[in-house]
């Protein structure tokens, strides 16, 4: 009897062969669909919190598209195809790694004239507030690079500007977004922030062509400690206006400027009356809407005069929660510049979806005239699944092929409130060709805990011994959902309704759950990822049928696992543990955005584990990462879907090797036969003509090796339990299987 490749496909993850000093991970980028939508960046990974400059990546000519996610601190490079009148963007990872590592915000300026946009980005050095500088220029294959700027005046490398007693740190707070700018209208850029204790905004002028420098320098100089005469308490919608051009709305010294109550401020300076002086369009992190403030000055002389705190108040004003920011760049290609408008916390209390406001200027750049066309720019294209996105791999539908199951975290919802999911994509494509179509929002019916359980993370393995994988599902606060799949061996997934606390099993926070046979007993284990970067190892005191777990961790530091940046005290543990080559194998996703990977498993679960690389593939996708792996294409090689923080997708190609031949695809002289099949003691084996088999194994439904021995043509199987079973046999042309029922 063949074999169906159904459940084959499930264990392909299980048999592998590692390449440790070859970690070739290639970027892919598989078809999903939803509501009947093809996803255009399907894998992208989200946004968050993004941060928007227009850079010519390409040196073609055409301004492109710079994204800098402030959750996860990531940047993002679209390609501008320059279809006149069209949003016209293509995702271009490419060039992403010619940008370095920036923290906390990003700003593209050309600041020295020279046609190449460069990097003004807060200070990298821990606790040492500021800007950073760095030059933008074109290699050889005409891609935008970096180097940093060797700034001078003080002991870091950032810039400085002359005070009372030697040189002080320009301040720039890493919460709020400054402007960079021309104010003053002499060709070269300025710098208008907020100061130290918030609430006043400061003009530091660049005087480098004053001084004699030119412009491909900069050298500051603090102008105006009041620019623009306006005061932003940080309690109240509106700013304070002063009554006089030459006098502050408040009353300050150099000790004590105001109150400390603000936190948090955008600033965006633009000429919106073509009458040659800045307007300013505030955030703040208070409050949802952006404030237009009228420069009633000059140039030289800025003074707000008036305000509008529903900007754009002739069209949909913003209310976009929380701490919004505006960015002028010309998106749809027609010469004018529009604005596009997106949160700027850096953490998942805001909006998580609707992140990127687009107003398109129906008129000119000099008199711009903003209409709202869509709350969703560019998200509309990707998976987003608002915070977290926790994805695994199985065949649902038990047709051979894997589908996708992902939890997040939560989308936002207005009053705090959560509206947590975890969702299904049936694999609708082919054995080569994967194809992703969303099928359940609600997989499991988890939504309705979602004011007192989020971050749901799922896994699958079979608890109660009947020849189908049932599903455990983690959260926020360290406990588990159980859902029993009701359907039994070889039947599409259904699953009776899940319940709360599992065994009573309660990590801390943040369950991150894998069901494994980690010391090879024949039950299954549990190995819990967590916040705190560790690993919880639950040793399987009962049997196959009837899974008991303690109540505390067998050990709650498994391996020695600490998956925590240093000074870091959060983690995220994400395990996954593969069998490659017989032997286990550990990847961990972290909060930093790395996989960390280990070996020395088999036989040392008590023990410290053998670090491989503490970051495997070198990724880039982001912060709190969430790794799985399956061979979706069926190569022979694995793929690794990756979750992050900013509750999206991406999709690598490894080179991790999957050793499993399906049987489906063998000729007639290369058949396997298991007979009796269900059987309860004994089983009878026969080959084809053009199989020389060598060794026999037999693995359990969750890939344990139950049976190794040398190839015989019957194998005893009576003191196996009952349930679902792979016979593998391995070849001198590879390894082929086929699946049995014990009985």
């Amino acid at each position: 009897m063949k074999a169906s490749a159904n459940y084959i496909a499930t264990l392909l993850i299980l048999f592998l062969s590692l390449s440790v000093n070859a970690q070739t991970l290639e970027q892919i980028y598989p078809e999903f669909i939803a509501d009947g939508q093809t996803l255009k960046e399907a894998t992208v990974g989200g946004l968050s919190s993004p941060q928007f400059s227009a850079v010519d990546l390409n040196n073609d000519g055409i301004l492109d598209l710079y994204i800098y996610d402030k959750i996860g601190q990531l940047s993002l490079t679209y390609l501008n195809g320059g279809t006149p009148n069209k949003v016209d963007y293509s995702y271009a990872p490419a060039y992403q790694k010619n940008f370095p590592t920036l923290v906390e915000w990003v700003i593209m300026r050309d600041y020295n004239g020279d046609g190449i946009q460069d990097i003004f980005t807060y200070s990298s050095t821990p606790g040492i507030p500021g800007i950073e500088v760095y030059t933008g220029y074109y290699t050889e294959e005409n891609q935008i690079a970096f180097q940093q700027n060797n700034l001078s005046g003080g002991q870091f490398n950032i810039i400085y500007y002359p005070g009372n007693s030697g040189n002080n740190n320009l301040y720039v707070s890493s919460i709020d977004y400054p402007a960079i700018d021309d104010i003053d209208g002499d060709g070269d850029l300025d710098i208008v922030t907020f100061n130290l204790a918030g609430g006043i905004v400061e003009l530091f002028e660049n005087q480098s062509i004053e001084r004699g420098f030119g412009i491909d320098s900069l050298q500051f100089t603090l102008v105006d400690r009041c620019w623009g005469k306006f005061f932003e308490s940080g309690i109240s919608k509106e700013v304070e206006l002063s009554s006089s051009p030459g006098e502050c709305a408040i009353s300050f010294t150099a000790s004590e400027p105001r109150s400390g109550l603000h936190a948090g401020s955008t600033v965006l300076t633009i000429d919106l009356d073509n009458d040659g002086d800045k307007e300013v369009i505030l955030g703040d992190i208070s409050f949802t809407n952006l404030n237009l403030l009228i420069n009633g000055g000059t140039s030289e002389e800025a003074f707000m005069t008036d305000q509008d705190i529903a900007f754009p108040s002739n069209d949909v004003s913003v209310d976009l929660p929380l701490f919004p920011a505006a960015y002028s760049l010309d998106v749809n290609n027609d010469g004018a510049k529009d604005m596009l408008v997106a949160p700027n916390l850096g953490n998942d209390i805001g909006e998580t979806y609707e992140v990127v406001w687009y107003y398109e200027n129906v008129a000119t750049t000099e008199n711009p005239v903003y209409e709202l066309r869509q709350k969703d720019l560019f998200v509309e294209d990707m998976l987003d699944y608002g915070t977290g996105a926790q994805p695994v791999f199985v065949d649902y539908n038990q047709d051979g092929l894997q589908d996708l199951v992902v939890g997040n975290k939560s989308f936002f919802v207005p009053g705090g409130n959560r509206n947590a999911r975890v969702y299904l994509y049936e694999n609708t494509g082919t054995a080569t060709v994967p194809r992703y179509e969303l099928k359940e929002d609600d997989l499991f019916g988890l939504n309705v805990f979602s004011q007192n359980s989020w971050r749901f993370t799922p896994t699958f393995g079979d608890l109660d011994g009947d020849g189908d994988l049932d599903a455990l599902i983690g959260e926020e606060f360290g406990n588990l959902f159980y859902a029993e799949n009701i359907a039994g061996p070889d039947q599409p997934f259904q699953f009776a309704p899940a319940v709360f606390g599992y065994q009573d099993l309660d990590i801390g926070q943040s369950s991150r759950p894998q069901i494994i046979d980690v010391n090879r007993d024949g039950v299954l284990d549990l190995v819990i990822g967590e916040r705190n970067g560790n690993l919880n190892y639950f040793e399987n005191g009962g049997t196959s049928q009837n899974p008991d777990f303690p109540s505390d961790p067998t050990n709650n530091f498994f391996g020695k696992v600490d998956a925590r940046e240093t000074n870091q005290v959060t983690g995220y543990s994400a395990p996954t543990i593969m069998e490659m080559e017989g032997i286990f194998q550990l990847f961990v996703g972290s909060e930093g955005g790395k996989i960390l990977q280990y070996n020395g498993i088999e036989g040392n679960v008590g023990g410290a584990f053998t670090e491989v690389t503490n970051n495997y593939g070198d990724l880039i996708t982001g912060a709190e990462i969430h790794p799985a792996f399956a061979d979706i294409d069926k190569d022979g090689f694995l793929e690794l879907a990756v979750g992050n923080i900013r509750g999206g997708l991406s999709f690598f190609k490894t080179n991790l090797k999957s050793q499993l031949t399906d049987i489906t695809t063998l000729s007639e002289e290369t058949f396997i036969t298991v007979a009796p099949n269900p059987s309860n003691e004994q089983l009878a084996i026969e080959v084809g003509a053009a199989i020389e088999p060598l060794q026999l194994k037999i693995y359990g439904v969750n890939g344990q090796v139950v049976v190794n021995q040398s190839f015989k043509s019957s194998v005893f199987i009576g003191n196996l339990v009952a349930g679902m079973y792979v016979l593998e046999i391995e070849t001198t042309k590879g390894s082929y299987t086929q699946k049995f029922v014990k009985r």
